[in-house]
């Protein structure tokens, strides 16, 4: 981090405005900050701090005191800073709390404390403006908080003893953020949670490996393969009576199938014979059946010459009846063409009126010409007549509508105004609803903080409880423990006395005579006892540790919540006792107004009112044009009528309308019609009559020739049909009739002749089969073979299940085995993995050898490339009498290891604390440790950058030689590319380091001035 530009405005003792632009010192200047005592040195430094953090580089001094009293009250507070980081740069500006005057009337107001950060590398981008969030984005920035930032950037007045004597702890967390080394606290906490990872999977095998067990009800592997031996055996046994049960079944039902073959063979036997019985009983039907097959034969050959016959009757009869048919319509015919020719006479004589009647027809269309050009002329009139209508309803519209554009132009004119009142409105109440959304998201915050404090508050009652019943119990433990102690340490001399013989040496006083023995006093106590009792002891002793520890955590924990809770109110000043809820409705009603507000469109309104004015202008010339439309509609009327009159004059007859006139024009017509259409229809009739009667006459003719053939084939087929009827074995026609069949009926009886026939060999061939077979044998009983296949099936389904109960067990005891013995591999693997990861997290976390964990080794390596660098510096300052190394021994606790420091005296050639350095000595210390940090920080390139150092005040307790030895060191560091900052009132360093700011005081505040640039 690099300094660009400090602005400080009514700060410490500067009362207005004054601007450091470090860009005008160089690239990497080595400057002095010089000025009187209290003329605001330090002032500078606590600035770029409180920029930053909100802090000043000293506790003592609060951000709130910082404000100068020399300030008018009007000047407000405020830091701006602009620093360059990797290649970037960055804006904070801060106000602390302070009063400001009242906006209206007399008086002061608390202003809280703001803050923002922006990133102007190209252009202003906010990063945030939340006052807490600041902070914390400076702090992820640069890297290091603002403990760690007056320890390794600012080496503020009185404080520059503060890295050299930090404690092993607080130079761990400054190391480890400086060298971004929490990847090897990652390896250790991670190696930690393998290796319990691995513990408690191997637990859970065990208890897996004891459930086993207890699922096949043994208590260890042994008795379960002695188990497995067992019914091994017993199953083999199992088989075995199983396979000689299921073969005597087998046996068994293989006999009765045999049996059950035979009796059926038996029983068909029997029932072919009932069959071929029943068969025989139909055989006269058959006999009979054959007997008309046989006349059904002889009459089917005589059916053509029959039907030859039975066809020219019927033809014969068919002829006849046709042409007693046809005579009666020759009656009918010719009495049709006399009424014919009757009409046809009537027709013609009508027929005479036609002319007549078309000359009343001409003289009809010439006056329905005339009626419908008056029709015409009426119709016009009457359009003319709404045309006017229309045209003063249309007038009186247009007047209307005039009036209402009038005050629709009024109102929108009205509108226009309010809106170009409303838009300067907007601007301030957007500012308003982003105050009012700032607020309420801070007095939501604030509220959620306040939560969790009434709920950390409810939860401290709880802890302390249980302190003090752990607290209780571990005295009650401890009483008890120290009881048992004091017993046994007196039991003791009981113990001897009852190992003392008689005329035996006494091992504590050495007489031989026992006259009174010490006796045991109660029960005797063991030294088991008093062991046990103080692990007892121990265990309570840690539970009221842990939660004594959790307490205190808790109280840090509401402590910190609290002091959130204070900065939080100091930010919201008097806005902190505002409620949530009306912030939310007054935002709501903003809100709703500004909307309101934005929804008016302004140009839109505008273009309303020209537009409404254009519509007002074309309204009034529609008017005129209306009017010149109305005194033509008046003229056309005029003339119309005149023609009407005229045309009615010329108008002869008694006819009113066309209506009446049509009525009798379409009588007339009708009647024209009607008299040529019966004359047409009479002529047609006529002719028609004429050719029906003729075509009858034809067909009566044709008819008589085709009956006399027919009546001579009728007596030849008859002749024919005498002869064939003679020659065959039929009596008569009425015999051959009779004995006629269809020949669906004699195919049936073929086939049912067929069957009886077929059905009657195969029974009796079956019959004579089976009695060769059954031949020399007897009828089964199958009842008893049944009995006998029942009983050795029962046998078998009995030993079917000892069978699988024996196979059940094995199965479920070698499952049990089979998974006991994967559970010992996976252990096994567990414990090869453990082996490794257990030792890495020991080694890792301190626990062997020399007891440092793999984080603070890797510390102090990097601690020790930084003391080579301090060194090296540290014996130039000190002309080779001192050098820092890392503290190797004389720890108290693990928790001391790795990290501290001595120095080394050339003098003595010993070695001694830090501590014990003297002011100046101190100083020389801390320079060269700040500057060795600097310089491994920049070559490790850990992602933060030390390119800046200011040292406030130190040299002063140099003496001429240490200082100029000093002065080089800080000259060869500016020339590695470090921006160096001396504030010094030490009047030789004037001279050494011509490029300076000057800081002058006055009765009107100090100033700040850049000298040598």
């Amino acid at each position: 981090m690099k300094p660009l530009l400090l602005t400080l405005q009514a700060f410490g003792p500067f009362a207005t405005t004054q601007t450091i632009d470090f860009r005008l010192l160089g690239s990497n200047p080595l400057f002095l900050i010089n000025g009187p005592t209290g003329s605001g040195k330090t002032s500078i430094l606590d600035a770029i701090c409180f920029a930053l953090y909100g802090e000043t580089t000293g506790n003592e001094r609060q951000a709130t005191h910082m404000r100068c009293d020399l300030a008018s009250l009007s000047t407000p507070t405020e830091i701006t800073f602009e620093f360059a980081l990797h290649e970037k740069r960055y804006r904070v500006t801060r106000l602390p709390e302070q009063q400001v005057p009242k906006s209206r009337g007399e008086g002061t107001t608390t202003r809280k404390h703001t803050a923002s950060l922006y990133e102007i590398t190209e252009s202003d981008r906010l990063i945030t403006s939340k006052t807490a969030q600041v902070k914390l984005e400076v702090t992820s920035l640069l890297g290091l908080n603002e403990s760690q930032f007056r320890q390794v950037m600012v080496l503020p007045q009185g404080k520059f003893r503060e890295l050299l004597l930090a404690s092993s702890k607080d130079r761990e967390a400054i190391f480890g953020q400086l060298f971004q080394t929490d990847i090897y606290k990652k390896i250790e906490f991670a190696l930690k949670d393998k290796a319990s990872s691995i513990v408690t999977a191997k637990e859970e095998f065990d208890n897996q490996i004891q459930g086993a067990l207890k699922v096949a009800e043994v208590s260890s592997e042994q008795e379960l393969n002695i188990q497995i031996e067992d019914i091994t055996q017993q199953l083999a046994r199992a088989k075995q009576e199983e396979k000689s049960s299921f073969e005597r079944l087998n046996q068994a039902k293989i006999k009765l199938e045999q049996s059950k073959m035979l009796a059926g063979q038996f029983s068909k036997r029997e029932q072919s014979q009932k069959s071929l019985t029943l068969h025989l009983e139909q055989q006269d039907k058959i006999i009979d059946m054959t007997s008309l097959l046989e006349l059904a034969v002889s009459a089917e050959k005589l059916n053509v010459p029959y039907q030859h016959w039975q066809s020219c009757l019927n033809q014969v009869k068919a002829l006849e009846s046709k042409i007693s048919t046809l005579n009666i319509e020759r009656q009918q015919a010719q009495t049709h063409l006399t009424l014919c020719e009757q009409g046809l006479q009537k027709a013609t004589l009508n027929a005479e009126q036609l002319p007549r009647l078309n000359e009343q027809l001409f003289h009809l269309e010439q006056s329905k010409e005339k009626l419908k050009e008056i029709d015409s002329q009426q119709t016009n009139l009457k359009m003319l007549e709404s045309q006017g209508k229309e045209y003063v309803h249309t007038m009186a519209k247009y007047q209307a509508l005039k009036a209402q554009l009038f005050e629709e132009l009024k109102k929108s004119e009205c509108d226009l105004d309010s809106a170009r009142k409303g838009t300067t409105e907007k601007v301030s109440l957007q500012a308003d609803i982003a105050k009012t959304q700032r607020l309420l998201a801070d007095l939501s915050k604030l509220r959620s903080l306040v939560t969790e404090q009434v709920q950390l508050t409810n939860q401290t009652g709880t802890m302390r409880i249980a302190k003090q019943q752990l607290e209780k119990g571990l005295a009650e433990k401890r009483q008890h423990a120290d009881k048992l102690e004091m017993h046994w340490h007196s039991a003791q001399a009981a113990v001897l006395a009852k190992r003392l013989k008689s005329n035996q040496p006494c091992p504590v006083c050495g007489s031989c005579e026992h006259p009174s023995p010490a006796e045991f006093e109660g029960k005797e106590v063991y030294k088991q006892d008093v062991q046990q009792a103080r692990q007892v002891e121990t265990a309570a002793l840690d539970q009221f540790n842990t939660a004594l520890n959790e307490l205190e955590r808790h109280h840090s924990l509401c402590e910190q919540q609290e002091k959130l809770i204070h900065s939080y109110k100091l930010e919201l000043g008097d806005d902190a006792v505002l409620d949530i809820e009306s912030t939310e409705q007054k935002l709501l009603h903003l809100q709703a107004r500004y909307h309101e507000l934005d929804a008016i469109d302004v140009p839109k309104l505008e273009s309303v009112v020209a537009e409404l004015k254009q519509r007002c202008e074309n309204g009034d010339a529609k008017i005129y044009s209306l009017r010149e439309e109305i005194s033509a509609n008046e003229a056309k009327l005029e003339a119309l009528n005149k023609q009407l009159n005229q045309l009615r004059a010329s108008m002869s007859g008694s006819y009113d309308s066309i209506v009446q006139l049509d009525t009798e024009y379409l009588d007339l017509q009708q009647n024209i019609g009607r008299l040529n259409d019966a004359l047409k229809y009479a002529q047609e009739s006529q002719h028609n009559a004429t050719v029906s009667y003729s075509n009858i006459e034809s067909q009566i003719s044709s008819h008589q020739e085709l009956l006399a053939v027919a009546r001579s084939n009728t007596q030849l087929a008859e002749t024919e049909w005498d002869y064939a009827l003679k020659a065959a074995s039929f009596s008569s026609l009425a015999h051959f009739l009779e004995c006629r069949s269809s020949s669906e009926q004699i195919q049936q009886w073929r086939e049912q002749i067929e069957r009886y026939s077929s059905t009657k060999l195969k029974l009796e061939q079956t019959i004579h089969d089976i009695e060769q077979e059954l031949a020399n044998t007897s009828r089964p009983n199958l009842e008893e073979e049944q009995l006998n296949v029942t009983l050795l099936e029962s046998e078998h389904v009995k030993c079917r299940g000892e069978l699988d109960a024996a196979q059940s067990l094995f199965h479920r005891l070698e499952k049990v085995a089979s998974d006991i013995a994967q559970l010992r591999t996976k252990n096994s693997q567990l414990d090869d993995e453990y082996k490794v990861y257990g030792t890495l997290y020991d080694v890792a976390s301190g626990k062997t050898g020399s007891r440092i964990s793999l984080h603070r080794f890797v510390l102090g390596v990097l601690l020790d490339d930084v003391l080579i660098q301090a060194s090296q510096r540290l014996r130039v300052m000190s002309q080779g009498r001192y050098q820092l190394v890392r503290k190797t021994e004389g720890f108290k606790g693990v928790a001391g290891r790795g990290l501290d420091l001595s120095v080394e005296d050339g003098y003595t050639g010993k070695t001694r604390d830090v501590a014990t350095l003297s002011g100046g000595e101190s100083f020389m210390a801390a320079l060269a440790l700040a500057l060795g940090l600097s310089d491994v920080v920049q070559s490790y390139s850990g992602g933060i950058r030390l390119d800046t150092l200011f040292i406030d005040e130190g040299f002063g307790s140099l003496d001429p030689e240490s200082l100029d030895l000093a002065m080089q060191i800080l000259v060869d560091l500016q020339q590695t590319g470090r921006m160096i900052g001396v504030i010094s009132h030490v009047s030789e360093l004037k001279e050494q380091m011509p490029l300076r700011l000057d800081v002058n005081s006055s009765r009107s505040g100090s100033k700040i001035s850049l000298v040598g640039a």
